[in-house]
């Protein structure tokens, strides 16, 4: 028990030291694979256009491990035998295991090892009960390919307001309403009942507050070094990166065929989900009306909302507004509404080059209404994993407040609307 305090008393020091600037990481000895805010923008766009070989994606990933274990050992971590249980998902022949981390293309993932080793969701639900009940997880994977998938902490943050929060969903209803009543003073009677408006500066009030009063986060925005699967208690054999997702699955799908984990695989199965990943977020929407039928929220501001998320996404254009009124709306139902936004993305195309910077454009809107204070203290929240995973820890793109409140352009689209 007392090395345990002191473990995470070496941790609490050595992140003070990290937000101070006391101590400095950026030496030979320990290269970040940095993202910084001029790239930030373009690494949210797709990598189709890659030339990178496996030999560089294997490279990349031995520099990943390398310096993640240089960054752990900084952090006090120096046992390899843990007891905590991991949150990890393995195929029935027990040989490729992933451990999830919400928000982090966990949806995507799953879905790839449930169409690749034909594992459906009760399937997958009994493995995950199995490795979870094993006392040291380490074991299991000394015989398994294992891997986890990670991605920019502050894009990740949005990326989950977006998609559990904004967008239309039954998470409204006990995720919304839970942070509502701790982050905000006055509720109004809708807010109480069906938790609808979180807004984004409320999620990040949240999260600081609960963060350091130590109280246990929402397993969508806690920390991705969370000890169900913190790579330094658990070593992963491969260290996905959202920013490179697509070249990193490739090269995971390649090394368990490689390693008779999988006989056969499609060359393109990550590219394959791309449709059932862009609309399955529909479904919510129906359910989440049904839902609010007896509360004076507006059915337009939701139809609104979830086509705006669709825009915020970089998957319609901003130039391309809701095809519906409020008279109207009711004529919509999930097959309409599809068919609608395929042809608003079809039409998006000509305007590529604008779609990835609506993604870029909306997350700067959003943090934006984030105060310089709750900014500094989500830095803190966020700087271990920065650390660990290769990330600035105060980027440059949302903590120079001149650049980020005078971008007029970004200020002339309301990208959250209905809200």
């Amino acid at each position: 028990m007392r090395r345990r305090k002191f473990l995470f008393l070496c941790i609490a020091v050595l992140t003070l030291e990290i937000l101070c600037g006391t101590r400095n990481y950026s030496s030979g000895n320990l290269k970040r694979e940095t993202r910084t805010g001029d790239t930030i923008m373009e690494e949210t766009s797709t990598e189709s256009d890659s030339n990178d070989t496996d030999n560089d994606t294997e490279k990349i990933n031995d520099r990943r491990l390398q310096s993640l274990v240089k960054a752990c050992k900084r952090l006090g971590y120096t046992e390899d035998n843990y007891t905590i249980n991991i949150r990890a998902h393995m195929s029935p022949n027990k040989k490729a295991l992933y451990c999830r981390v919400n928000k982090c293309a966990s949806t995507t993932t799953l879905e790839v090892m449930r169409r690749l080793f034909n594992c459906d969701t009760d399937c997958q639900v009994k493995i995950a009960a199995l490795v979870k009940a094993n006392v040291n997880a380490s074991k299991i994977m000394n015989d398994a390919f294992s891997f986890m998938v990670v991605r920019e902490p502050y894009g990740r943050l949005f990326s989950t307001y977006c998609n559990i929060f904004y967008f239309p969903k039954e998470d409204w209803f006990y995720r919304g309403v839970k942070i509502i009543k701790l982050a905000r003073p006055n509720i109004s009677s809708d807010s109480l009942n069906f938790g609808h408006d979180l807004t984004f500066a409320e999620l990040v009030k949240y999260i600081i507050e609960s963060y350091e009063n130590g109280l246990r986060l929402d397993e969508h925005v806690r920390p991705m070094h969370h000890k169900s699967c913190n790579p330094c208690m658990f070593h992963f054999d491969y260290i996905a990166h959202l920013e490179t997702f697509e070249k990193d699955f490739l090269f995971i799908l390649k090394t368990m065929h490689y390693r008779n984990i999988v006989e056969n695989y499609p060359k393109d199965l990550v590219k394959s989900l791309r449709e059932w990943t862009i609309f399955g977020p529909v479904k919510h929407l129906f359910k989440t009306l049904l839902l609010v039928k007896a509360s004076t929220i507006s059915s337009y501001n939701i139809f609104l909302r979830a086509w705006s998320y669709y825009q915020i996404t970089g998957h319609v254009s901003k130039n391309i507004d809701f095809p519906y009124n409020e008279e109207n709306v009711i004529n919509i139902n999930k097959e309409t509404f599809i068919q609608a936004l395929k042809t608003a993305i079809e039409s998006s195309a000509k305007y590529n080059t604008d779609l990835n910077k609506q993604r870029y454009d909306a997350m700067i809107q959003a943090y934006s209404s984030v105060s310089t204070e709750h900014l500094e203290r989500l830095r803190k929240v966020v700087a271990t994993d920065c650390f660990l995973f290769g990330y600035e820890n105060s980027p440059n793109f949302l903590f120079d407040r001149n650049r980020l409140l005078s971008n007029k352009e970004v200020d002339t689209f309301n990208f959250f609307k209905g809200l």
